[in-house]
């Protein structure tokens, strides 16, 4: 009986309410209703134009932490801490090589006269640069955008110092980046078809070219390039200097009508604008409207409350999937789906709310495998680097902030490259996996160890001082040393290396207390190995 009086389907509810409706005047609701309409599509796109600012954002971040990453991966390797210059340049040409967004990779010595590079032989004198006399000091550095002398590009210089093994100043390892990847990512990804997203600096010069570019030659703003020659004076820019987001259409660089909004990046040094033209973002809503009004003018006017009963029992169900929708784009995947709504769905309502959930299952159980697997390291299951340089991290930041201490051990295995050379790549990693398991046995559970690389494997060890840092630390290197580790058919005997480092309140290294443990923990390491390898050392500096 309800299937024949209630059709299931959108198509057989609307064509049964449909002949039940007589006229009444529609004028208020027409007004009402575009109102309504162009405030929802004005939200809609602003929403989009934002989600778009921060999604650019964080791959320009990724970006920029990936090229500190690879300036201070080259100031470690060991020919260029140990100055041998006969092996830095060909390491220079081939990350140069390998990584397109690189225009040059060089190397300057102590006395700031360059011993390697990637692009030229030609020494050059850098000891009046910044970032040389930043590298002097300890620190690492980043320019801002420059335009490159001899390619008229846009480029971006990340330096690092070079400690030799004794701690003392090696010289500086820097690189100049194109902006090529940030460029591509802009004009790849648009909103809509007159949609634009560029960077600016605070001071309004556009760091990434104008997808416009042609229309500012022809009319002779620029005669080759936008970058740093075009100043952009508009509403997005003065709101995104105060913090805020533009709350109306304003004119772009170019005058004309746009919505946009706009995310800061590289420590609010500069500003991701994301915008649409005014007349795409809001054209949508006229050819909308008539037809609205046009074909169901009678029909809404006088069967509201019934049209409302049809509406809420869609509107309803995809309110929840929207509901979903944004806390899933908030990061929170684990949400109860299913719902039971005070109208029936239509059948085609009740099969879309139903694959959604399943999609929306999938996707939660997708993320934590993903989750997972990005802060584990897959040989040995424990937590990897990246989660080590968080959540040690934080829990450094924590026992700072709670006057506790802490501790951080930097572990080696010693004379593993033999094992492998001699047994094996599958025999290293069973070892490896073994070993991980014997710390596993012994440290607290408040504790976290991680595998750093390689041999190498680091604890973080909040609430623990020197002295009973010490006492673990003892343990962990007789576990190991009392284990045989073997594949059922090589017995072997293995030994560990241990360096031990509190935080300090005079940061000697890095640019935080964390980074300052870690460095100073890697030389209580070198000096435990120097000393004959299997024993615990401790740097003490943190108790001067």
């Amino acid at each position: 009986m309800r299937q024949f009086l209630v059709p299931d389907s959108v198509g057989g509810r609307i064509r049964l309410y449909s002949t039940l409706m007589v006229g009444v005047p529609l004028l208020f609701a027409a007004v009402v209703l575009i109102v309504f309409v162009r405030a929802s599509i004005l939200e809609n796109v602003e929403k989009g134009l934002l989600e778009q600012a921060v999604s650019h954002k964080i791959v320009i971040e990724e970006w920029y932490q990936e090229q500190e990453r690879n300036i201070q991966f080259l100031a470690e390797l060991d020919v260029v801490r140990h100055g041998q210059v006969e092996k830095i340049n060909p390491i220079l040409e081939h990350f140069d090589k390998t990584h397109p967004d690189i225009s040059a990779v060089v190397m300057a010595g102590a006395d700031g006269k360059t011993v390697g590079a990637s692009s030229t032989k030609i020494m050059v004198d850098v000891s009046d640069r910044e970032y040389f006399i930043k590298a002097r000091a300890g620190e690492a550095f980043v320019t801002n955008v420059l335009i490159g002398r001899t390619s008229g590009k846009p480029i971006i210089i990340f330096s690092h110092p070079v400690k030799r093994l004794d701690g003392s100043f090696g010289g500086v390892v820097f690189l100049a980046s194109r902006l090529t990847a940030i460029d591509d990512l802009m004009n790849n990804l648009r909103f809509g078809e007159t949609g634009e997203t560029y960077l600016l600096n605070r001071e309004g010069y556009m760091l990434t070219e104008s997808r416009y570019q042609g229309e500012l030659r022809r009319q002779g703003r620029i005669q080759t390039t936008a970058i740093m020659t075009i100043k952009n004076n508009s509403d997005v820019l003065r709101t995104g200097l105060i913090g805020k987001q533009p709350t109306k259409p304003y004119r772009d660089y170019r005058g004309v009508k746009v919505l946009g909004a706009s995310q800061w990046t590289k420590d609010g040094t500069w500003l991701i604008v994301s915008e649409i033209g005014y007349s795409e973002a809001i054209g949508p809503l006229y050819p909308f409207l008539w037809t609205i009004i046009g074909g169901f003018f009678i029909s809404i006017a006088i069967l509201s409350p019934v049209f409302l009963r049809l509406a809420r029992s869609i509107t309803q169900p995809l309110a929840r999937i929207s509901e979903i929708s944004l806390r899933m784009t908030r990061g929170e995947y684990d949400q109860t789906c299913f719902d039971v709504f005070p109208y029936s769905p239509p059948q085609e309502i009740d099969n879309l709310v139903e694959a959604f959930c399943a999609m929306q299952a999938k996707v939660d159980e997708t993320v934590q495998e993903l989750e997972t697997s990005a802060v584990t390291d897959q040989l040995t299951g424990l937590p990897n680097r990246r989660f080590l340089m968080k959540e040690g991290a934080r829990l450094v930041d924590i026992a700072i902030r709670a006057k506790q201490p802490c501790t951080l051990f930097m572990m080696d295995i010693d004379h593993f490259k033999n094992i492998n050379d001699t047994y094996g790549h599958a025999v290293g990693d069973i070892v490896l996996k073994q070993i991980a398991q014997a710390f596993q046995d012994v440290i607290r559970s408040s504790d976290i160890v991680a595998r750093y690389g390689g041999e190498e494997f680091a604890v973080v060890a909040p609430g623990s001082d020197l002295e009973s840092s010490q006492v673990l630390a003892e343990r962990l290197r007789q576990e190991v040393a009392a284990h045989i580790y073997n594949t059922d058919e090589l017995p072997l005997a293995c030994t560990i290396s241990i360096g031990i480092a509190h935080y300090a309140w005079d940061i000697r290294f890095g640019v935080d207390a964390y980074e300052d443990m870690l460095a100073r923990a890697d030389k209580a390491l070198y000096q435990a190995k120097d000393k004959g390898r299997n024993r615990v050392e401790i740097n003490r500096e943190s108790e001067g």
